[in-house]
């Protein structure tokens, strides 16, 4: 337990501004959302398994979590293609909606990339083809035009992460397949957060 006095307002009003919802016409404003702070201590019959009176070589976890994945030799990260790309796309699509790229370009956003791979006589796999890029991403209310869009993220989300000598001509590019995304985030999701958490926690 921390003796610290966190401004519990203040940290989640910033964060919710630094992601960009900063207007009511987003559907979502750091300046007038209205915020519950209800946390309590924790319980001390955690602490007692976890830590007190025990020594370092018994230290007990003092949270769970699912831990899934693999590290994978075919990045520099050490993570499968597939999981680094769509990271990395859903990365730029933040950089080019901060520094007004592509302005009508709104916070919320997802993005899925599957990747063919070819398996060698010893069983190794290596990934040869983006097979396909989905991204679906929120916009403002004026540039609902799909084709439009899709012009533009090619050119400043897909081209700058995705290398060329993986995509060609069959490559399939999946722009908001759903059509319209003007209402997202949590005013999309009946006002909660974190729904889809898994797609961060790899």
């Amino acid at each position: 337990t921390t003796t610290a006095v966190i401004d519990y307002q203040k940290v989640v009003r910033e964060a919710v501004k630094e992601i960009g919802y900063d207007d009511s016409a987003k559907g979502f404003d750091y300046k007038t959302l209205s915020l519950l702070v209800a946390i309590e201590q924790q319980s001390p019959d955690i602490a007692g398994g976890v830590h007190v009176n025990r020594t370092n070589e018994d230290l007990g976890a003092g949270d769970q979590g699912h831990m899934f994945g693999y590290a994978s030799d075919e990045t520099e990260e050490l993570m499968p293609l597939t999981h680094m790309l769509a990271t990395k796309l859903g990365s730029r699509l933040t950089d080019v909606r901060k520094d007004g790229t592509l302005p009508w370009l709104l916070p919320d956003g997802k993005t899925q990339v599957v990747v063919e791979y070819k398996k060698d006589s010893k069983g190794m796999i290596t990934p040869v083809h983006v097979h396909t890029i989905l991204i679906s991403t929120q916009h403002t209310e004026d540039f609902c035009d799909i084709s439009k869009q899709r012009e533009a993220l090619i050119e400043h989300v897909v081209k700058p992460v995705v290398p060329a000598n993986l995509m060609d001509d069959k490559t399939k590019i999946l722009i908001n397949p759903s059509g319209r995304f003007v209402i997202g985030g949590p005013q999309g999701d009946a006002g909660l957060t974190g729904r889809k958490i898994i797609i961060d926690t790899y």
